[in-house]
């Protein structure tokens, strides 16, 4: 009879804190954490993805940079004067929005520039270019000329090596 009446007053008691709103709080866990220590798959972190980053810490990388540092700074000083719509460093996708210089305000041009890789190489850098008309007071699309999406390439290329010899006689 005791045991009951002690138990009938702690769910009382228990019944009236949680009217009152007053609820324990429970751990909080963050379903992304990770164990700290050695892990099975990935080494010393623990973390399954570590493994799969590489560990050259060599000058090109730029940190968190997925691209060659000096690809992506030349590719963005290569459009500069454009205004930008994506500028993904991990992805290395650059993407401008509709540009119209002034000599020439019946022509638009866009440009989407793609980097690839951690070297400065010619399969390293991929630039689509799209050109459009003013004609009767809308934007049709004209093809551009594949060579100048050579050139714009060419020109990233050029100005990638020079920032990258430049950074060593820095040293």
């Amino acid at each position: 009879m005791k045991n009951r009446a002690l138990l009938l007053a702690t769910l009382m008691l228990a019944g009236s804190l949680a009217a009152c709103g007053i609820k324990p709080k429970p751990a909080e866990v963050n379903p992304t954490d990770m164990p700290k220590g050695p892990g099975l798959l990935s080494g010393q972190s623990g973390n399954l993805l570590n493994a799969f980053k590489g560990t050259d810490k060599s000058d090109q990388t730029g940190g968190r940079i997925g691209v060659s540092i000096f690809l992506w700074r030349a590719a963005l000083d290569s459009v500069d004067f454009m205004p930008l719509l994506t500028a993904d460093s991990q992805g290395g996708v650059i993407i401008t929005d509709w540009y119209t210089a002034p000599q020439t305000p019946n022509e638009r041009a866009k440009i989407n520039i793609v980097l690839t890789g951690k070297n400065i190489h010619a399969d390293a850098v991929k630039v689509t270019l799209f050109k459009q008309r003013k004609e009767d007071g809308a934007w049709v699309d004209v093809p551009p000329s594949p060579a100048t999406a050579r050139t714009l390439e060419d020109a990233i290329l050029t100005k990638a090596r020079a920032l990258r010899v430049k950074s060593l006689a820095d040293k």
